[in-house]
């Protein structure tokens, strides 16, 4: 099983060692908005509005588990899941846990004032639906007190600054989404619809505090951030959590990425501190052909026992193509290993195949866009891990078929 994960990602391998532009853009990406991204001067004729940045979007989707487990005996045991949702059926996801009708993913509203020099500026996300319902519900359980009520609306709230210093040095405040993975909050950022095993249970969904953003030059950049730790508005103890990015975009094909957080992360533990690495090399041989592959190793000092830390880590391999900037086919392939069950609840090593269609539909160039995501993803465990009609954890695999539908502008 996991000999044929290898043998997938040492292909994508060989693709990025082939020969090298940057990454075909998602439809909607980068945590910040881009330049491209709609100006609500434009949009509405009004100077002053001028510099104010807006996007949005509405995810729903429909999925089922072949599987076809009790509904009722998933929830009966939900205690054993690190995920927690309402009603949730398919096991092992973070967002599309839902089986068998349609479901509100996200609705979600960007707004950013983008920082001049030596100006101050801000962004604003508030979204709505399942998925802020489930990172609001599972964080809140695993760390009580440590989110409040406007966290289950509020995704990203900040303040920026762009200090006169060199090309510009920009700090912002606030929560914001985590600059850790190839993935983020939302589907539509990402490359696949459903999001990877070491974006569920290997990293942070959000962060609260400082970064600092510095663009050496066109090809190099760094961050520094000073966090109160994982997913946390509040602190769930008194230590604060220290990060570092770096990048390097030497060319229009190729691109790399080096990641770390590290900080006591526990509930009332400020002395054990937790270490996560993060490494993405994007590359893209052809100007309709991008292979992407992400890492990431973690480390939690002794979480299992005095003396014994919990180490989890996993790479992630994606092949996307773009044909006639209408149908984007991806190909994901995963390998996730929790030995100790730290961060799934289950020891194990758990891999997946999964395969998204993107299509736009409608005009390519309408204010507001359309997408739709027919999904087939084949996850597979060396423990048992999914359900099967009413026998709870009784399989180590799982079949699951879905289509998300965005719209977008």
């Amino acid at each position: 099983m996991f000999n044929k994960i290898a043998v997938v990602l040492a292909i994508g391998m060989q693709l990025m060692a082939i020969g090298t532009r940057p990454a075909m853009a998602q439809e909607v990406s980068g945590i910040y908005t881009e330049s491209a991204t709609k100006d609500l001067g434009d949009i509405t004729k009004k100077n002053w509005l001028k510099g104010f940045k807006v996007r949005g979007w509405l995810e729903t989707y429909i999925e089922h588990d072949f599987n076809d487990p009790d509904a009722e005996v998933v929830n009966a045991n939900q205690g054993l899941s690190v995920i927690k949702a309402r009603d949730l059926k398919i096991e092992g996801r973070v967002f599309d846990v839902r089986s068998d009708s349609f479901r509100l993913l996200l609705a979600e509203f960007e707004v950013e004032k983008v920082a001049e020099r030596n100006r101050v500026g801000f962004k604003l996300d508030v979204a709505y639906g399942d998925t802020q319902n489930i990172i609001f519900d599972t964080v809140r359980l695993a760390s009580p007190g440590s989110v409040r009520g406007l966290d289950r609306i509020i995704q990203h709230a900040s303040v920026s600054y762009l200090a006169p210093i060199g090309k510009g040095l920009r700090f912002d405040f606030g929560k914001f989404v985590t600059h850790i993975g190839a993935e983020t909050i939302e589907g539509i950022k990402n490359r696949n619809f459903s999001h990877a095993y070491f974006y569920t249970y290997g990293i942070p969904f959000q962060d609260f505090g400082l970064r600092a953003h510095y663009e050496f030059n066109p090809k190099v950049f760094a961050e520094f951030y000073a966090l109160k730790g994982w997913n946390v508005t509040f602190d769930n103890n008194s230590g604060k959590t220290f990060g570092l990015t770096l990048g390097y975009t030497p060319n229009s094909k190729f691109s790399l990425y080096a990641n770390y957080l590290a900080g006591p992360e526990r509930n009332n533990n400020s002395r054990d501190r937790r270490d996560l690495g993060d490494f993405q090399i994007v590359y893209s041989p052809t100007k309709t052909l991008q292979t992407a592959i992400n890492i990431d190793i973690g480390r939690d000092e002794n979480a299992v026992a005095p003396g014994q830390d919990a180490k989890w880590g996993g790479v992630t391999l994606y092949v996307r193509k773009n044909i006639n900037g209408r149908f984007f086919p991806t190909l994901r392939a995963e390998y996730y290993n929790d030995p100790q069950g730290f961060t799934t609840n289950v020891a194990q090593r758990i891999g997946a195949f999964t395969f998204t269609g993107d299509f736009k539909v409608g005009k390519k160039n309408g204010f507001v866009k359309h997408l739709l995501r027919p999904e087939l993803r084949f996850d597979m465990s060396n423990a048992f891990f999914f359900s099967h009609d009413g026998n709870f954890r009784s399989r180590k695999r799982q079949l699951t078929f879905g289509i998300g539908f965005v719209s977008y502008f």
